[in-house]
């Protein structure tokens, strides 16, 4: 009997090393460290969702100080989670990718100050710490719509420049460091926070992206990538807590300093996010959120003159 368990055994790893050895593999890139803004990508990794569509799905984590858009080569077959306005303004540049899968439905930016903000005049000369990550062209597009002069101080991440007084005003995510100041014993009132979305700059955020000739070269794995993240986050929709176990697992294993109650925080905010306006969970970005896009980032190539088509540019 013993005998007939070791050849099972060793005929199912034959026959998993044979599946995994025929399976197309795929670097998926996330934006930034382990967190639970990428759980449904998790999920669907340990749930085994990739290797169902025939995929062998290796995600790669950056540092904080690396920028994700930056490992997507023309020919690699590699996938990146990145901001709609990042790869808007890389591909008027000359990178071209499409976005596969959009998760962000709504722009979770927020200005917190020390003191009260009164409006946009409020920001006029403050020193404001924005990641280094975003995108240089979004604060300028800010800046000049409300004729601002203000001091962009870059930093990598966390929220010490703005506890310890060095800023004015510090952007924060409304699913880590905005829940974070609160954690750190911060009262914060609305009158001392500003969200993009309140006005007009209400830009999706987090996309699935990879460069366009993939996608024209291998359209199927594409399509299995997209079906098995969206299980994945679908998933992780109805069971957030078997999901947050999953987050735990990962930043445990890449030494992250964090908690189940941010990381659980984190997951709703997140999921609020990629709700749209009626209800929806789409995983597509809109037509409405890239025209958006479009007009605050590249207003000169609207309308008839604009280079690129919304049919392009989402797949």
């Amino acid at each position: 009997m013993r005998a007939i368990h070791i050849l099972i055994g060793i005929l199912l790893s034959a026959w998993l090393m044979t599946d995994t050895a025929n399976a197309q593999s795929i670097t998926l890139i996330p934006k930034w460290t382990a967190q639970a803004q990428f759980a449904g990508y998790y999920v669907a990794e340990k749930m085994g969702f990739y290797k169902e569509e025939g995929l062998d799905v290796h995600i790669k984590h950056p540092s904080h100080s690396e920028n994700s858009f930056l490992y997507l080569k023309e020919d690699a077959p590699q996938a990146v989670i990145t901001n709609l306005s990042q790869a808007l303004i890389a591909y008027q540049k000359g990178n071209r990718t499409v976005n596969i899968m959009q998760t962000s439905q709504e722009n979770s930016l927020i200005l917190v100050s020390h003191s009260p903000l009164k409006g946009i005049s409020s920001l006029q000369h403050k020193d404001i710490a924005v990641w280094n990550h975003l995108s240089q062209e979004l604060l300028d597009q800010v800046a000049n719509k409300y004729l601002l002069h203000v001091n962009w101080i870059r930093f990598n991440n966390g929220i010490n420049l703005f506890l310890s007084n060095a800023v004015d005003i510090c952007m924060v995510g409304s699913y880590n460091e905005f829940p974070q100041l609160t954690e750190c014993g911060m009262e914060i009132d609305s009158t001392h926070i500003m969200r993009f979305a309140d006005y007009g700059y209400n830009l999706p955020e987090d996309g699935l992206y990879v460069t366009e000739k993939y996608y024209q070269e291998h359209p199927e794995t594409v399509q299995k990538l997209v079906r098995a993240c969206i299980r994945g986050w679908n998933w992780t929709y109805e069971h957030r807590e078997e999901a947050l176990d999953i987050v735990m697992e990962q930043v445990r294993h890449y030494n992250i300093g964090t908690n189940r109650y941010h990381q659980r925080k984190m997951l709703d905010e997140i999921l609020r996010l990629q709700t749209d306006k009626n209800g929806r969970r789409p995983y597509r970005l809109s037509r409405e959120g890239f025209d958006t896009a479009m007009d605050i980032l590249l207003p000169e190539n609207t309308g008839e003159t604009n280079t690129l088509q919304y049919e392009n540019f989402v797949k």
